[in-house]
C-alpha cells in the first residue's frame, strides 16, 4: 500500500487494471445471464463458459508479442482504446434479434477483448519491474492481486443484481464496460511520460520469430531448475485444485446434512470464505509466511487441501470445510504473487511476457484432466470417493514437495526481504 500512495507510475497501472477489472467482472456475469436467454441456451451457456479459457490458452502468443513491442506505454493505451471500441460495437449489436450467428459474433468480441487484455498484461510486467524497488516488489504484486480479487468478487455480485434491476438491459452493460476501458486508457495517458521513462531501452535489432522467442524461453526455463520446478508443481497443484469448487457443490448436493439453512446459502457462504481468504492472503504480505521457501509454502497449501478433503469424507463438518477452505485460499493468495515476483526477478525483461504465458498455459493444462477424473468419479461412485482420491494424490504431492524442497533452494536476492532466505 505504501507503493500505491507514493509511486505514481505503479498507482496508474493498478488503477487502470482495476477499472478494466470492474468492467470485465460486470460484463462476464451478465453475458452468462444473456446466454441463458437464448433459444439455444444450453449451447450458449456452454460456449460462454468455455470462451473464458481461450485467451489464457493464447497467452503464450500474446506474451511473446508483448515482449517484442517497443513502445509499451503507447500500446497499453491503444489496447484499452481497442477494447472500448469493441464494446461500443457490442452494445449496439446486442440490441438485434437473437440468433446463433449474432451470439457467436458477440462471443468473438468478448474473446478478442480478453485476448487484448492478456496482451496488455504482458506489456505491464517490465514496467512494474522497473517502477518498484526490488524489496517492495512482492508486497506491491500482492496488493495488486488482493485489490483485483476484491473488485472481481464485488462487481460480479453487483452485476448479477443490477441486471435484474435494469430490466436486463444488456446494451447498457456493454456501454459501461466500454466506459471503464476508456477511463483506464485515460489513467495511463495521464502518467504516460512517467511510464515511458520506466520502459526498457529500445533494442535495435530485428525481432525474432514468435516460435523462436518461445523456444528461447523454454531453453531458459530448462536451465533454471528452481523456476522449472515451481512451474511444474504449480501445474500439479492446479490439476487438483481446479476441481475443488465443483466437488464442493456436488458433495453438498449429496450431503444435505451439511447445509446451513439451504444449499444456495451454504454454497454462497463457502464462496465468500474462499474469496476473503484469497484477498487476505495477498493483502497481508508481511505476516511471517514470507520467510518460508516457495516449496514449503506449496507444501502447506497441499496439506491444507488434504485437510479440506478430510472435512468432506471423514469429518463431514461444515465448520471444518470453512476452516480449511479459508486456509487453502489464504495460502493461494500468497503463492500467486510470490511466483509472479520470482519470475520478474529471475527472467530477462525481454522474455517476461512469454514466460508469464508459459506459466499460465502450463497451469491451465492440468485443469481438464483433473476435472474429468474427479467429476466422473463423483458422479459414477460418490463425491466422497473423489475426495479420498484427492487426499491420496495430495499426500503424494506433499511428500515430493518436501523432498524437492531439500534439494532445490529459493534463489537468494541480497536486496530482497522475503525471498532472501534459502529453503
Amino acid at each position: 500500500m505504501h507503493e500505491y500512495f507514493n509511486n505514481r507510475g505503479y498507482r496508474a497501472i493498478l488503477n487502470a487494471s482495476l477499472l478494466s477489472g470492474i468492467g470485465d467482472s460486470l460484463y462476464n456475469i451478465v453475458f452468462i445471464i444473456y446466454a441463458a436467454t437464448m433459444p439455444f441456451k444450453s449451447l450458449a451457456v456452454t460456449l460462454a463458459a468455455m470462451a473464458t479459457t481461450l485467451p489464457t490458452m493464447l497467452s503464450l502468443v500474446t506474451g511473446s508479442l508483448a515482449d517484442r513491442t517497443q513502445a509499451k506505454t503507447s500500446h497499453m493505451v491503444a489496447t484499452r482504446i481497442g477494447q472500448t471500441l469493441l464494446f461500443l460495437g457490442l452494445a449496439g449489436m446486442i440490441l438485434l434479434p437473437a440468433s446463433l450467428p449474432l451470439f457467436l459474433l458477440l462471443l468473438g468480441i468478448n474473446i478478442l477483448s480478453d485476448t487484448l487484455g492478456q496482451y496488455g498484461n504482458g506489456l505491464v510486467l517490465p514496467l512494474l519491474h522497473r517502477l518498484i524497488p526490488a524489496k517492495e516488489l512482492n508486497t506491491a504484486i500482492s496488493f495488486q492481486s488482493a485489490t483485483g480479487t476484491t473488485v472481481q468478487m464485488v462487481f460480479q455480485a453487483v452485476g448479477a443484481s443490477l441486471i435484474v434491476l435494469l430490466n436486463h438491459n444488456y446494451a447498457l452493460f456493454g456501454g459501461i464496460n466500454a466506459v471503464t476501458f476508456l477511463l483506464a486508457a485515460w489513467v495511463i495517458t495521464r502518467e504516460k511520460c512517467r511510464l515511458k521513462q520506466a520502459e526498457p531501452p529500445v533494442v535495435a535489432h530485428t525481432h525474432q520469430p514468435i516460435l523462436k522467442n518461445i523456444g528461447n524461453v523454454l531453453k531458459f526455463l530448462a536451465t533454471n531448475r528452481f523456476l522449472l520446478a515451481v512451474i511444474i508443481f504449480a501445474m500439479f497443484v492446479n490439476t487438483l485444485g481446479s476441481s475443488v469448487d465443483g466437488l464442493m457443490s456436488v458433495s453438498l448436493v449429496q450431503q444435505p446434512g451439511m447445509w446451513l439453512r439451504d444449499f444456495g446459502t451454504t454454497v454462497a457462504l463457502l464462496n465468500i470464505v474462499f474469496s476473503v481468504g484469497l484477498i487476505l492472503g495477498a493483502l497481508f504480505a508481511q505476516d511471517g509466511l514470507q520467510r518460508l521457501s516457495t516449496f514449503k509454502l506449496l507444501s502447506l497449501l497441499t496439506a491444507a487441501m488434504i485437510g479440506l478433503s478430510f472435512s468432506f469424507f471423514l469429518f463431514r463438518s461444515l465448520a471444518a470445510v470453512m476452516a480449511f477452505s479459508f486456509v487453502t485460499s489464504y495460502l493461494m493468495g500468497k503463492i500467486n504473487p510470490r511466483v509472479s515476483t520470482l519470475m520478474m526477478r529471475l527472467v530477462p525483461e525481454q522474455q517476461m511476457g512469454t514466460t508469464a504465458g508459459v506459466v499460465n498455459l502450463v497451469a491451465l493444462l492440468g485443469m481438464p484432466v483433473g476435472q474429468v477424473v474427479f467429476f466422473t468419479l463423483a458422479n459414477v461412485v460418490s463425491a466422497a470417493a473423489s475426495w479420498m482420491l484427492m487426499a491420496a494424490l495430495s499426500a503424494v504431492l506433499l511428500l515430493v514437495l518436501l523432498l524437492v524442497g531439500t534439494r532445490i533452494a529459493d534463489p537468494v536476492f541480497t536486496d530482497s526481504e522475503g525471498q532472501s532466505e534459502k529453503a
